[in-house]
Order: structure tokens, then C-alpha cells, then sequence
């Protein structure tokens, strides 16, 4: 299971990643940015990492009403939606509460910060905040370059060739819709197992799932 957990919580492309404007300066031309990812980008990591079938989402709308809203722009009312999401993970439920102008962008903000508990996109709330150039006329700015993911690169290449032929197995097992019974293998040995001989057991089963 922890090569499961490192795999959610691996970074993502930066071509993958977004940026928001959190804040404007008081002469609105820069802007400060805070990265994001879509609630798509965070379904496609569940399915690479577990396969369709090793999780599953329930959702409860807590809250839809309209609310009195007093600022530079005057008086005026906006509707916030707030929903929790439960999300299963092989076995594994977390939950989270998210928020937004719409029920749609309130299912996504919950499934978001669920899945972050699981660890994906986790590392993007570590990262700073950037303060770029904005034009207010096109309301455009230009992201920020995010920094390359060579640690992990770096932990794969000294991945064991054993480690790596059970990945493989993995990946041809999710193919053909064994993942949720892949994973049952898997946590039975706590991941690639604790000693040599638990490996070569951790093999045999994933081979023996493949032939059927």
C-alpha cells in the first residue's frame, strides 16, 4: 500500500497544473497565483493509480442558499453550495467539505480536498504563492514555471528490478479490470512484502490473478 499512497501523491505534469488569481494588487496590474488542478486531473490519477474499480465517490449537499454580500461592488446576494464528499480508496474512506458559486463547483471542490487526504495534489498546497505581471483590460497574466519532479524520477531509477516487474504485473492486471483484486494482493503483503521470500510470494499471486 505504500507504493499506492506514493503514486497518488506523485506531482503532477506542470502542463496539468493551473493557476487562479487569489489577489490583486491595489493598481491591479500584478496579480497573486496560488496552482491548482481540475477535479478531471484528480479522477484520471485515481483511475491510473487503482483503476476505476478501486474506488468510488458519495456525495451529501449540506447547504444551497443565497447570502447577502457587502463589498467595493456594492450590495448584492450569491448563492454558496457546500457539499461533503466520501471518497473510497481501496477500502479507505476519507471525507472532505467543499464550497462553491454552483452544486457543480461545490461537488468538485469536495472531491478535491478529499482526494487530498489520500494525497493527491497535496504537495501544491506546500508550494508559495507568486506575485506575477496582470493586465486587468484582458484579465490575463502569465503562470508561473513550476519546478521539475526529479526526486521522484530519481526514486524510480533505484526502484529493485523485482519492485519493477510487479509494477508491470500491476499495470497489465488494471488493463484487464484485476485492479481491485490486484490491490487485495498487494495490502495482503503490505505493499512489495517484507522480505525476499514475501516478494517472490507477491509475484506468484500476481501472475497466477493474470493467467486466471
Amino acid at each position: 500500500m505504500d507504493e499506492v499512497w506514493r503514486k497518488l501523491a506523485e506531482p503532477f505534469p506542470p502542463g496539468e497544473v493551473q493557476w487562479r488569481v487569489e489577489a490583486l494588487s491595489r493598481d491591479k496590474k500584478r496579480a497573486l497565483v496560488v496552482p491548482y488542478v481540475d477535479a478531471r486531473t484528480v479522477l484520471d490519477r485515481l483511475d491510473k493509480v487503482v483503476g476505476p474499480e478501486g474506488w468510488h465517490d458519495a456525495y451529501e449537499v449540506l447547504s444551497d442558499a443565497e447570502r447577502l454580500v457587502k463589498d467595493e461592488r456594492g450590495e448584492r446576494r450569491e448563492r454558496l453550495c457546500e457539499v461533503k464528499c466520501r471518497l473510497t480508496v481501496l477500502g479507505v474512506t476519507k471525507e472532505d467539505v467543499g464550497e462553491g458559486d454552483s452544486l457543480k463547483a461545490a461537488f468538485s471542490d469536495a472531491l478535491k480536498r478529499a482526494a487530498v487526504k489520500f494525497g493527491v495534489g497535496r504537495y501544491l498546497y506546500r508550494l508559495e504563492k507568486q506575485w506575477v505581471d496582470y493586465d486587468p483590460e484582458k484579465g490575463r497574466f502569465t503562470p508561473p514555471k513550476l519546478p521539475e519532479a526529479e526526486p521522484e524520477a530519481e526514486a524510480e531509477e533505484e526502484k529493485p528490478e523485482a519492485h519493477r516487474l510487479i509494477d508491470q504485473l500491476l499495470e497489465r492486471l488494471k488493463e484487464k479490470g484485476l485492479g481491485k483484486e490486484a490491490a487485495r494482493i498487494v495490502t495482503k503483503y503490505g505493499g512489495y512484502g517484507k522480505t525476499p521470500e514475501e516478494t517472490r510470494k507477491l509475484y506468484g499471486e500476481l501472475r497466477s490473478l493474470l493467467k486466471g
